[in-house]
């Protein structure tokens, strides 16, 4: 089974897609479009999008790629607790963090705890994805808000665990597929 999600390795949607299926090929795209077309086109069979955060509301993004593929239907659904991290480069300390980036829904989860510490945010394509470059650029006064898993898979380490402003921080993933195919799995 081919999950399409978007983020890099290690980002929640490609978490959600490990959830729904252990066993499965979780492929990263850059955007919600592109990993909707990657089951449009039958390179995966189903995409894992989010749609909608306990504490940001819903991800537009995720809800339009959807209905612009009037071919794709929603097959199931599951809730995952979010749990944002903020991720360094080892041996960082908060005192030298400037800059905090991540996707713009996972900043708007912890937008008062950032503000608190005057961290300013800057919006990246996905949560792992700003790991990754923190990782890849070495930059000591930038960090990113990812999961715990983004900080194993990219060798940085965790400055602070669960900072988003409000406990229970959750969001609902939807399966989606091909209508063909999403009757198949109903039948």
């Amino acid at each position: 089974m081919r999950i399409a999600f978007q983020g890099a390795p290690g980002a929640f949607s490609h978490l959600a897609a490990l959830q729904h299926d252990p066993r499965a090929v979780a492929q990263p795209h850059a955007d919600f479009a592109a990993a909707a077309a990657a089951v449009s086109s039958g390179r995966a069979q189903m995409a894992i999008l989010p749609v909608e955060n306990s504490i940001a509301g819903p991800v537009h993004e995720a809800l339009a790629a959807i209905a612009a593929r009037p071919e794709l239907e929603v097959i199931g659904e599951l809730e995952m607790p979010i749990t944002l991290c903020l991720l360094a480069l080892p041996g960082a300390d908060l005192a030298s963090i400037r800059h905090v980036e991540s996707h713009p829904i996972a900043l708007a989860q912890c937008a008062r705890w950032l503000s608190a510490r005057k961290l300013v945010p800057r919006g990246a394509e996905d949560t792992a994805g700003a790991a990754r470059e923190l990782a890849a650029d070495r930059d000591w006064t930038r960090a990113a808000v990812a999961p715990a898993e983004a900080a194993e898979r990219y060798g940085l380490e965790i400055l602070a665990r669960d900072i988003a402003d409000h406990p229970g921080n959750r969001t609902r993933f939807v399966l989606v597929a091909r209508r063909a195919v999403a009757q198949e799995v109903a039948a």
